[in-house]
């Protein structure tokens, strides 16, 4: 039996924003770019659903149940994302205390970790893991703070070839979570290393990988760390040493977040 996955975009019909050739004051072209990607989600956002909905049908199977849970939990935070994007607003947004509470970081780590797990696979990387094994808490927007990690843990296969290495580390640092996210990638240039968390700035790694993107990762997990009160950098030696992006997240002791 096959199964036709319908989307409601099969009718050829997309939808695209209206560029003005005449040049733009950098705030317009910001808002312009945005609007661009937030209906390039959109289209692929109906897509995805239709899939998940199709999946639902078929719980008995443990793999698919798996591709069912994490795309569904995806599409809920796609349909934010998209909301904060159409709305132009800043990346950073405004911090919502009713989606704070305290959660295990290790427990983020690894929803983020299950997203890219398929693609890691696909490519043979070798993925190398290091957490405590007390509870680590946060007080955060754990569905940001998952995607904040799901935005570097992809970063780092993406420009890292075929069976390269990418390690995770998780510690504690007085009253900071810290967690390191190495890979034996392509490197970044010293020239572009203070510019690389800035909205629509790109790695040049035309020679090396056929991967692109719009630039707008890292510039996101910059913006959603410091809503959390905490700080991301950036490491490395030079193209072809790899790099190693570090967040700090504030930490209260485990007996306050009880």
């Amino acid at each position: 039996m096959s199964l036709l996955i319908a989307s409601p975009l099969d009718d050829g019909v997309l939808v695209h924003a209206q560029r003005i050739v005449a040049p733009l004051p950098a705030a317009d072209r910001r808002a312009d770019e945005i609007a661009v990607i937030s209906h390039e989600l959109r289209n692929s956002l109906g897509v995805v659903r239709n899939a998940a909905r199709l999946l639902r049908l078929q719980v008995g199977a443990n793999g698919i149940e798996r591709a069912r849970v994490l795309i569904e939990r995806h599409v809920m935070q796609m349909n934010r994302h998209i909301e904060d994007l159409l709305e132009t607003a800043p990346l950073s947004g405004r911090k919502d205390a009713s989606r704070l509470a305290y959660a295990d970081l290790r427990t983020i780590l690894g929803h983020s970790l299950d997203a890219i797990a398929p693609d890691y696979t696909r490519r043979g990387h070798r993925l190398l893991v290091s957490m405590p094994t007390d509870a680590l808490w946060v007080h955060a927007d754990g569905a940001r703070l998952e995607q904040v990690f799901s935005n570097l843990l992809i970063n780092a296969g993406k420009y890292t070839p075929d069976g390269g290495e990418i390690t995770l580390v998780l510690e504690r640092l007085e009253k900071h979570a810290s967690v390191r996210i190495r890979d034996s990638g392509i490197g970044i240039a010293a020239a572009q290393i203070s510019r690389i968390f800035e909205l629509f700035v790109q790695v040049d790694a035309k020679a090396l990988l056929a991967e692109g993107g719009r630039g707008i990762g890292l510039a996101v997990v910059r913006d959603l760390v410091e809503m959390h009160g905490g700080s991301v950098g950036v490491a490395s030696a030079g193209l072809t040493f790899g790099s190693e992006f570090t967040v700090l997240l504030p930490a209260p002791p485990a007996s306050s977040a009880q």
